[in-house]
């Protein structure tokens, strides 16, 4: 009996491969039906298998909506101000050249987790090629940086949607993430770009791997996107990003169209906000000094004093950033600005919120069909075996279907109900699941299209500074969890 759950537990998520590569269904369509198959198949039955599909989703969104929800809109509202190309752009300026894709890398993980992936990738792509044509240096280190941040961004560092996702989970609370999560994805960070500097350098060609005129997309682009480069090169950010991560993004010509259509709605007059750049940042910078205060007092004193811990969590303290972020932006695009801003944010969070929930709802089936006790008693054997099959699981289904988000949530929640046997820290099985997630983008990915695009690179290009810094994150990720492992 155990083995032929097991066995359905395997048909359940080819089929939901299967189904999202192959037919090309919605992945949040394809979780539910593969949570459903697995529900009836493990003999829960029709009615107890829709039970727990609904129970594990709402479940998720208890643990987790409000927040991913303040997360997207914070980093609308700093997209859309300006903030997050002020500071990128300081930072480059103290570095100078050759810290530029270190610099680069860090500030798109660890500053701004809170932008959401594609967003955040349309904004800096212009900024990553300018750093290379002002230091004289191929693309390929800056680029590569980029996609190693921004993965580390999405999957590891919160407010990131994937690593809000996998801690809700994993019963993972906020402070401890934060702690785990920005020293792990700075080391991750350095060492990936590193290593990717160290290939590229040997095997990079600019006539094989850069579209003529590199870093001139002029030539490639069609009207509308020649508009958004002229656009970003001139540093006007206020409107250009909301709608990128709320279209399908099916392909580059959709959303350059779409990000145009937002520039031309904010105005051609746009300004970035003249504040200090340590104000502008407080959106971000109060709610992690909330969250960490309330988690130091727990540590320290054992519980925390009744208004810390109502500052400390997580909610409020991305509520009171949000409002800050959007007192600070009124001035310069006006209430109906902000407004639109947010809605745009929400917008964008909703889809984010049907992937994160359907995890979820795996999860619970997976629970409830007996499948954790079966696998808890294999990992009493062996406690490296949770760290490596997260790994696997995750870089599976991101080289099948192509979204890290979807593959670190699945990876994440097929080991959630035997954490606690493992004997290891869950933030490890969530480090595990998240560099596996980094494993192998490819063109089954969208995002690598955008990428490639936007950076004015060949299909060859986009493999070496997309694909392979990206799995050379997941290989060092993997070795850095594993050796975690051996240490509790």
């Amino acid at each position: 009996m155990d083995l032929a759950i097991l066995i359905h537990l395997a048909i359940a998520i080819v089929g939901i491969v299967a189904l999202i590569v192959g037919g090309k269904i919605n992945p949040v369509i394809s979780l539910v039906v593969g949570a459903l198959y697995l529900g009836i198949a493990g003999g829960l039955g029709p009615t107890d298998s829709v039970t727990a599909v609904s129970e594990g989703f709402g479940n998720l969104m208890f643990e987790v909506g409000l927040i991913i929800g303040f997360g997207v809109m914070i980093g609308a509202i700093l997209s859309a101000n300006g903030t997050m190309k002020r500071v990128v752009d300081g930072l480059l300026r103290m570095g100078g050249p050759k810290a530029s894709s270190y610099i680069l890398g860090l500030s798109s993980g660890i500053i701004f987790p809170a932008i959401y992936f594609d967003v955040a990738l349309v904004i800096m792509a212009p900024i990553a090629k300018a750093i290379a044509v002002r230091s004289r240096r191929n693309v390929a280190p800056i680029a590569g940086a980029l996609a190693i941040g921004l993965e580390v961004a999405l999957l590891m560092v919160i407010p990131g949607a994937a690593a809000l996702a996998m801690a809700a989970s994993l019963k993972i609370d906020m402070g401890t993430m934060l702690m785990w999560g920005i020293p792990s994805g700075i080391i991750l960070i350095v060492s990936s770009i590193f290593v990717h500097t160290l290939v590229t350098d040997r095997t990079w060609k600019p006539e094989k791997d850069e579209l003529p005129e590199a870093g001139y997309l002029h030539d490639e682009l069609d009207p509308h996107q020649a508009e958004l480069q002229a656009r970003f090169e001139a540093g006007d950010t206020v409107g250009t990003d909301l709608r990128a991560a709320s279209d399908s993004l099916d392909s580059i010509d959709i959303v350059a169209a779409s990000l145009v259509d937002d520039a031309a709605d904010a105005g051609n007059d746009a300004k970035t906000l003249d504040l200090p750049i340590v104000v502008a940042m407080l959106p971000v910078i109060v709610p992690i000094a909330l969250i960490i205060v309330d988690t130091a007092c727990r540590l320290l004193m054992g519980s925390s004093p009744g208004v810390v811990q109502f500052l400390g969590n997580p909610v409020v303290a991305l509520l009171i950033g949000l409002g800050i972020g959007i007192l600070e932006t009124i001035p310069l695009v006006t209430r109906d600005g902000v407004e639109d801003i947010i809605t745009r944010g929400a917008q964008t969070s909703g889809s984010i919120l049907l992937f994160t929930g359907v995890a979820g709802s795996l999860g619970q089936v997976i629970t409830e069909v007996g499948i954790g006790d079966m696998l808890a008693k294999l990992f009493e054997a062996n406690a490296g075996i949770p760290i490596l099959l997260a790994w696997l699981v995750a870089a599976i289904l991101r080289i099948a279907q192509g979204s890290g988000s979807v593959a670190a949530m699945t990876g994440a929640s097929i080991l959630a109900p035997v954490v606690a046997a493992t004997g290891l820290p869950p933030v490890l099985i969530l480090m595990a699941a998240a560099c596996g997630a980094a494993f192998g983008g490819n063109v089954t990915d969208n995002t690598f299209w955008i990428f490639k695009q936007m950076l004015g690179l060949t299909t060859r290009g986009a493999f070496q500074v997309y694909t392979l810094a990206q799995s050379i994150l997941a290989v060092i990720g993997l070795a850095y969890c594993s050796l975690l492992a051996l240490l509790f």
